[in-house]
């Protein structure tokens, strides 16, 4: 027996390589040379992944915990109505104004977040709107009517969740959001309703002073009219036929049929109509002039204060200041009414309760834990694979040699 008959290999079979096994467990299915490769790799699958796992786990058991508390509001909103109130809520120069008052309040960590929240799903993990029922699914659909039915449709909850990481920070943020939401974004509501009153009054003033112009000619037509008709003489049958019964569906436009006499009237009444007209448009028009001259200061007002923290009672202040300050009773009764549709406007948003519960926010640990575990599993069985495929690189099987 030669030399290399009787040398006897230094590692048993277990231990080599998958491709230093015996031929025909290399002809055995994929799946089985899978199973051994697990087994054989077992504990430091095992070991990679449970240790890792373990120690998420238990960062995410002593992380602090974290609270919200939801504020829900009874107000039907339609999904435009809807997605205005968030552009509007989430726009820079709101924040700001938040940020400034948590800043007075002292809760300097919460408005930092909110200063340096860079996304939307940043600031949503902070404050975030839903609605109650949610609005249907626009789906692509050709009829006119469900499309209409659909952009109709109105949620009747508005629903504020506020989430903060310490209990006693929780009462501040609450209470500057939602004097945020209830006091100050209806300033918002009081500038788009003034600017459609200026636009709307406007058109209103522009359609009497184009029609100032036809009526005056008309008002100075039929009075040459009634001139000529003065100067006439009077017919000698006119009082022969008096006992004549004459019928018109429309007199102004069969008026040249009448009697001398009942024509000169009947103009008189149409300079008198005109006259009226002319005189009651003339004192709309200057209402109208008022209007838009009270509704500029109005607006002007909450132009200059919209950048800084400006609530509807400081609005409404201003409005009884310039109540008082005025003399006519058109105008003093113009701002009442409009007091009175400004108070509506903080009416509308009315709390289903007025001091929500504050609850930790479940970890969901057990969820996360066992999440971890399976992306562990797999990258632990990813790695014993390449190892096994290394192993045999280094290792390759002895092929037979030829004979001679």
């Amino acid at each position: 027996m030669t030399e290399s008959q009787q040398t006897t290999p230094a590692t048993t079979a277990s231990d080599r390589p998958l491709s230093d096994r015996p031929a025909q467990r290399l002809g055995e299915p994929g799946l089985l040379r899978y199973g051994r490769l697990l087994w054989k790799r077992r504990l430091m699958i095992l070991v990679g992944s449970i240790l890792p796992t373990l120690g998420l786990a238990c960062a995410i058991h002593f992380w602090p915990l974290r609270y919200t508390t939801t504020f829900v509001y009874e107000r039907p909103l339609m999904e435009s109505e809807y997605n205005v109130l968030l552009r509007r809520f989430y726009s820079s120069e709101n924040l700001d104004k938040i940020v400034a008052r948590l800043r007075e309040k002292g809760v300097t960590g919460y408005a930092l977040k909110l200063e340096t929240a860079q996304t939307e799903q940043a600031l949503h993990r902070l404050i975030r709107f839903s609605v109650s029922p949610a609005y249907p699914t626009r789906l692509q659909t050709t009829d006119p009517t469900t499309s209409e039915e659909i952009s109709k449709s109105k949620a009747q909850l508005l629903s504020i969740a506020i989430t903060g990481d310490s209990e006693d920070e929780m009462g501040a943020v609450s209470e500057a959001v939602t004097d945020n939401f209830e006091r100050v974004l209806p300033v918002y509501e009081i500038r788009k309703d003034l600017i459609e009153s200026i636009q709307e009054i406007e058109e209103l003033a522009a359609e009497i002073a184009d029609s100032r112009f036809s009526q005056t000619i008309e008002l100075q037509k039929e009075k040459t009219r009634l001139q000529q008709l003065s100067s006439l003489p009077e017919a000698p049958s006119e009082g022969a036929q008096s006992n004549v019964v004459l019928q018109f569906t429309e007199v102004a436009e069969s008026r040249e049929f009448l009697p001398l006499a009942l024509q000169r009237d009947a103009v008189q009444s149409k300079i008198i109509d005109l006259q009226e007209t002319l005189n009651s448009e003339e004192e709309m028009y200057s209402y109208y002039l008022k209007v838009l001259a009270m509704n500029g200061r109005l607006l002007g007002e909450i132009e200059g204060r919209l950048l800084v923290y400006y609530t509807v009672p400081e609005f409404l202040a201003f409005l009884n200041e310039q109540m008082q300050a005025c003399d006519e009773n058109t105008m003093v009764d113009y701002l009442k009414s409009y007091i009175r549709k400004t108070q509506g406007l903080m009416l509308v948003n009315t709390r289903a309760g007025e001091q929500p519960i504050v609850y930790p926010v479940s970890k969901h640990t057990l969820k996360r834990a066992v999440l971890a575990l399976i992306v562990f599993l797999m990258i632990m069985t990813f790695v014993a694979v390449v190892q096994e495929y290394g192993q045999e690189r280094q290792h390759p099987a002895d092929s037979p040699k030829p004979a001679g």
